[in-house]
């Protein structure tokens, strides 16, 4: 298992964009082309880049770039390569990436603010509890955006996305309980930035738990990048 992190904040420059676009495959052009604003250009070029430079620094067997395909969910997986697992997500001025040989799921958030009515509305109740309890808002903001981002990371590992409803589930602890039930999912949070929260989850394949980095990959991605075009 490996976990990626980069800054994006150059590809809002559009000269450095449409540099880096050509290193993107056509699918992910068209897809980071689709967005209006260059924000969302940015995080989805970001995002499949640094997707595309995991792989290149774990599973080197992988022609780059990738060939995505996705399932009726839009989870993403490589073609012709079911014993790889993939997950990405972008928000803010960073992008994420994990790649295992287990199913996997990652998400990155900038911290979000806690609503109350959005906390009843995807919380379950041991983690709704957890939040309101926090005595200040920066602590209650930080609460959340941990169990959001465990959250994503879960659904994006089972490959369901926002079909499996969030309220269902706890992540409150590191194991992920569904129902009052165990699940074979284990969640790790990392805070690699000061700005954002990384989460991970990913299925065990033996008695222990599932064998998380200690750290996050940091990577500067631009200078990759010019690297690639020298």
């Amino acid at each position: 298992m490996h976990i990626f992190l980069a800054s994006i904040d150059f590809l809002n420059d559009t000269t450095l964009f449409d540099r880096a676009l050509q290193f993107a495959s056509k699918e992910r052009q068209q897809r980071a082309l689709a967005y209006t604003h260059q924000t969302g250009r940015a995080r989805s070029l970001g995002a499949a880049l640094l997707l595309d430079e995991a792989l290149r620094r774990t599973f080197k067997h992988i022609p780059l770039p990738a060939e995505i395909i996705r399932n009726k969910y839009s989870a993403p997986s490589i073609k012709n390569e079911p014993s790889v697992f993939i997950s990405i997500s972008h928000a803010g001025n960073y992008a994420a990436a994990a790649v295992s040989a287990l199913p996997i799921g990652v998400d990155v958030e900038t911290i979000r603010k806690c609503r109350e009515g959005l906390c009843r509305k995807c919380l379950a109740q041991d983690e709704l509890k957890l939040v309101l309890a926090q005595k200040t808002k920066e602590d209650a903001d930080l609460a959340f955006t941990r169990l959001w981002t465990r959250k994503e990371s879960y659904i994006k590992a089972i490959g369901k996305g926002l079909a499996q409803p969030l309220a269902q589930f706890s992540v409150l602890k590191d194991e992920v309980i569904m129902e009052e039930k165990r699940t074979n999912f284990f969640c790790k949070t990392y805070i690699p930035k000061t700005d954002c929260i990384v989460s991970v989850c990913s299925e065990k394949d033996t008695e222990k738990d599932a064998d998380f980095p200690q750290e996050i990959n940091i990577v500067d991605l631009q200078a990759c990048l010019e690297a690639s075009a020298s």
